[in-house]
């Protein structure tokens, strides 16, 4: 639009020096030219040296540099240092000459007649039949493009490997299944676990246990892994524990009789049944699986290059990646203007480091490998009326400000269009991410991603009047904003946002705004959320608290949210756990100091919190929010007065059905609630502005909402059966200084001897019927870890290929201090015959079990030696449950094993009822 570039170009004129210079660039200039208009420069690179120049030689900073339109094919980042910025009155301005016509690229498009077909015969027998005559194979070496030489065994995406595009869209790495994921049939083996994935164990990285890298084993179904090499070189990527966290692992060996892949590295939590929904994998550049247009390999070996191209390397503009890192970086320079820019198919669009005044303003930035914009210190930097899209692993990311100090950066992310931000890494890759101090967005919109959009990170921020929709989509534990681990991070502000179509119910739970682990001292205000969050098999909510307090939800509008306000609060014994761990001791009085100024006076909440407060009220609070057709209101520690308001109609929208959740002037909420404030919903999302001329509205295709049904409720579980007469049943568990290996296999010299006498028998039903066919465990311990150790005659048909009690062989091990603390709960550990062990807490004999919020980092391994028989090993951190040996040694205790095709739940200290009713059962001394 003719207008709006005029507009546009008046602004970039007036911040501009009438006494400084003025450069031109054009991709037909020759950098032996003055820089004029009728002879421009060639590169970018030179207008920065000429500029250096004449601000030496005069003494006036800053300047203009002018892009004339064109594609800028840039091989190496282009840097600018402290002494080529501006000043205030003279800032360096780079600007298109129209805006969004000047493309700097790190990408070098590949000519034509490099692109041969596949004659090898041994490749040819490799590719798939239905297309090795399309694929065609560039000599990557021969064409000047460098390839690292080696890829990793273990890593997040992206590949290390160069991108292609055609005509400016990115092809795809070859992969199986072309779209979506293969599921693990079984876990064979979990290989390393080098963390549970829990907060516990994050808190104490010194506690970690050593353990060998060893890659796990899991067992697929299809035949689609015989086609394919290993000793070529095989990726899986693949969800391998938690729907929160996919990694890349390198295949070791493919055994196609026993359907068995083995990986040859350990995944970060094991290969594990972390959340409920299947594992989840899918292979990746692979030339076994080039079957479609737009796709491609790379074989880093023998420097080749292999694709399907969507369209004819003699017409289209086929182009591969060579800049490994920003296309512009800035570091330490002031007062930087760019404008109107577009920055594409680099690693990093722009990254600025330690500049002040530095403003990326109407630019658009995408097809990047990793993230878009990158701003690191600094103050006042601005990213206004950009859009954003098709990046790796992020949108735009700030930080900035003293957190020692509380010294605000006051950076901006403002009006900008940010979408499909997690291309190549899925989880943690948000479209906007505010750390340090006192920096806000604003007015964007963000949308289309499998995992979180926003993440905060410090103190003071505010994320306002923006419009999320559409991401945690094939995530599971996750939040649209993601906040936590830190409680000296606060007095952050969450308003005036609309949230639409959040999370997808695989299980655990998701919601829209997350305060995790401890996470507190936030405000929620005047938001207005439609089907926003999961409440899953735990306690999640739209807004969801993990173990934190002092969080504030006020004047927000629920519509449609099975559960608005969920949260799993923390016992006294577990706050203590994590005040006293090396992380938080480490975040809490070392990184800033919570026990002194400013931060006492800043947030009072603060004053005594490294204290113990065995009494302490720890409560979230809602005041005057709406919950329009909502399942229930709340779970966990939100107390909700009497000005919240819940109903099935329609409270007084001007449109429901549409979408247009603004206020009618007489709506009853207005009644309902006194002094409501209504959300302003009008002025949520993008606006028009000179470097925004037009904002298309976003089509509401969205079914008007319903009133939910009740939430399910568990059913009530019978009475609790009253304990057995008599003395409890005792077993010592024997001292070890020498931990076994988690791995299944029962060894007499890791188990003492494996004796008969010292195994703990299980050999009644739970009502203490005698069965025919037992089961005995062995367990030890070393003061930190109670080892245990089970053989399982079964059925010779005996099926282990499932994980849900009851249905599947298993071992259970219940756990519960003795005498047992107030709200210390009943540890259940469930571990099944194919490898999968799930921790669940009761709080006691006759409570329903449910997921733990955090599980400590436990081992576990099962095998079956042969057809009748299958092992189990676990490893149990004590301490990370609230357990001391030292101060108690006395556990109360139970472990039961269940056989499905015998129809047997045979307990050490059988119950007459659930398994884990410890009350009922025995007791485990450790012995010192």
């Amino acid at each position: 639009m003719k207008i709006s570039h005029c507009a546009i170009g008046i602004i970039f004129c007036a911040a501009v020096s009438s006494h400084a210079v003025t450069l031109y660039v054009s991709p037909q200039g020759n950098d032996q030219g003055d820089g004029s208009r009728n002879a421009p420069l060639a590169s970018l690179a030179r207008a920065r040296d000429v500029l250096r120049e004449q601000a030496q030689a005069t003494g006036t900073p800053g300047g203009e540099i002018v892009l004339l339109p064109g594609l800028y094919e840039l091989s190496a980042t282009v840097r600018f240092a402290e002494q080529d910025g501006g000043s205030a009155a003279s800032p360096l301005l780079i600007r298109a000459a129209e805006p969004g016509t000047a493309r700097l690229s790190g990408s070098r498009r590949l000519a034509p007649e490099l692109f041969q077909p596949v004659t090898a015969p041994a490749l040819r027998a490799i590719i798939d039949p239905a297309a090795v005559d399309h694929i065609l194979a560039v000599d990557l070496a021969a064409a000047g493009i460098a390839l690292p030489t080696k890829i990793e065994e273990r890593f997040r995406m992206p590949f290390a490997l160069p991108e292609l595009y055609c005509d400016g869209q990115r092809m795809d790495l070859a992969c199986w299944p072309e779209d979506g994921w293969a599921t693990i049939e079984k876990i064979i083996d979990s290989g390393a676990t080098f963390s549970s994935g829990g907060a516990f164990d994050a808190a104490n990285p010194s506690k970690a246990r050593k353990v060998e890298d060893r890659g796990g084993i899991f067992q697929y179904s299809g035949d689609r892994p015989a086609r394919w090499h290993a000793d070529r070189g095989l990726w899986l990527h693949g969800y391998w524990c938690f729907d929160w966290y996919e990694q890349v692992l390198k295949v070791a060996n493919i055994d196609t009789a026993t359907r068995q892949i083995t990986l040859s590295r350990g995944h970060q939590y094991g290969l594990r049944q972390g959340n409920p929904s299947p594992r989840r994998w899918r292979a990746v550049n692979l030339l076994e699986e080039l079957t479609r247009p737009g796709e491609y390999t790379i074989d880093c070996e023998n420097k080749r290059l292999y694709c399907w191209p969507p369209a004819p390397p003699a017409t289209a503009r086929l182009a591969i990646t060579v800049l490994r890192g920003s296309v512009l970086h800035f570091s330490k320079t002031p007062h930087v203007y760019l404008q109107g820019l577009v920055i594409e198919e680099g690693q990093v669009g722009i990254s600025a480091d330690d500049c002040d005044d530095f403003r990326v303003e109407g630019c658009v930035v995408r097809n990047q490998q990793r993230e878009g914009i990158r701003v690191n210190g600094g103050n006042a930097a601005r990213v206004v009326g950009c859009d954003v899209h098709d990046t790796g692993t992020g949108g735009v990311n700030v930080t900035g400000g003293d957190r020692k100090t509380l010294t605000p950066a006051g950076h901006v992310i403002e009006n900008c269009h940010i979408w499909r931000f997690a291309v190549h890494q899925l989880t943690y890759a948000s479209a906007i991410a505010l750390r340090g101090v006192g920096n806000n967005a604003r007015h964007n919109r963000v949308h289309d991603a499998p995992h979180m959009a926003i993440s905060l990170s410090g103190n003071d921020h505010v994320f306002e009047y923006n419009v999320v929709h559409d991401v945690c989509l094939a995530a599971d534990d996750a939040g649209a904003l993601y906040k936590g681990r830190n409680p000296s991070c606060r007095g952050n502000v969450v308003r005036y946002n609309f949230w639409y179509n959040i999370g997808r119910p695989l299980g655990h739970g998701n919601a829209a705004i997350y305060f995790d682990d401890g996470d507190g001292g936030e405000k929620v205000v005047g938001n207005v959320f439609f089907r926003c969050g999961e409440p899953g098999k735990g306690n999640f909510g739209t807004v969801f608290s993990h173990g934190g307090h002092d969080n504030l939800a006020t004047d927000n509008v629920f519509i449609e949210c099975k559960r608005p306000l969920g949260s799993s609060p923390w016992n006294d014994q577990r706050w203590r756990t994590y005040v006293e761990s090396e992380l938080w001791q480490k975040r809490l009085l070392q990184d800033v100091d919570i026990t002194s100024e400013p931060y006492i006076t800043r947030y009072p909440a603060l004053v005594g919190f490294m204290d113990a407060q065995p009494s302490a009220m720890r409560v979230n609070r809602a005041q005057r929010n709406l919950l329009v057709m909502s399942a229930e209101p709340s779970s966990g520690n939100w107390q909700l007065d009497d000005s919240n308001w819940q109903t099935d109609d329609d409270p007084g929208f001007e449109d429901i059905a549409k979408g247009d959740f603004r206020f009618k002037a007489a709506a009853a909420v207005f009644q309902r609630i006194p002094g409501f404030q209504a959300p302003p919903f009008a002025k949520m999302g993008l606006y028009v502005d000179a470097l925004r001329p037009v904002v298309t509205p976003v089509p509401w295709t969205h079914e008007p909402p319903r009133p939910l049904p009740p939430l399910p409720k568990r059913a009530a579980p019978p009475a609790r059966p009253a304990p057995p007469a008599g003395t409890p049943p005792l077993y010592k568990v024997r001292r070890t200084n020498a931990a076994p290996a988690i791995n299944g296999v029962i060894e007499a010299d890791e188990w003492a001897g494996r004796l008969a006498a010292d195994a703990m028998p299980l050999a009644k039903n739970y009502n203490g019927a005698a069965a025919a066919r037992s089961s005995s465990a062995w367990l030890s311990h070393d003061g930190e870890f109670l080892y245990v150790a089970v053989t399982n005659p079964v059925a010779a048909t005996a099926k282990l290929d499932g994980a849900t009690w009851g249905d599947y062989d298993a071992v259970e091990c219940s756990l519960q201090a003795l005498p047992p603390a107030p709200a210390q709960p009943i540890h259940i550990f469930r571990s099944y015959g194919n490898g999968v062990i799930e921790h669940r807490i009761a709080k006691d004999g006759a409570a329903e079990p449910s997921m733990a919020p955090a599980s400590p980092m436990f081992l576990y391994a099962a095998t079956r030696p042969r057809p009748d028989l299958w092992q189990a090993e676990i490893a149990i951190p004590l301490a990370s449950l609230g357990l001391d040996p030292a101060r108690n040694n006395r556990l109360a205790f139970n472990l039961t094993v269940r056989k499905g095709d015998d129809n047997l739940w045979l307990m050490w200290a059988p119950t007459g009822g659930y398994s884990y009713n410890v009350a009922a059962a025995g007791i485990i001394e450790l012995q010192p």
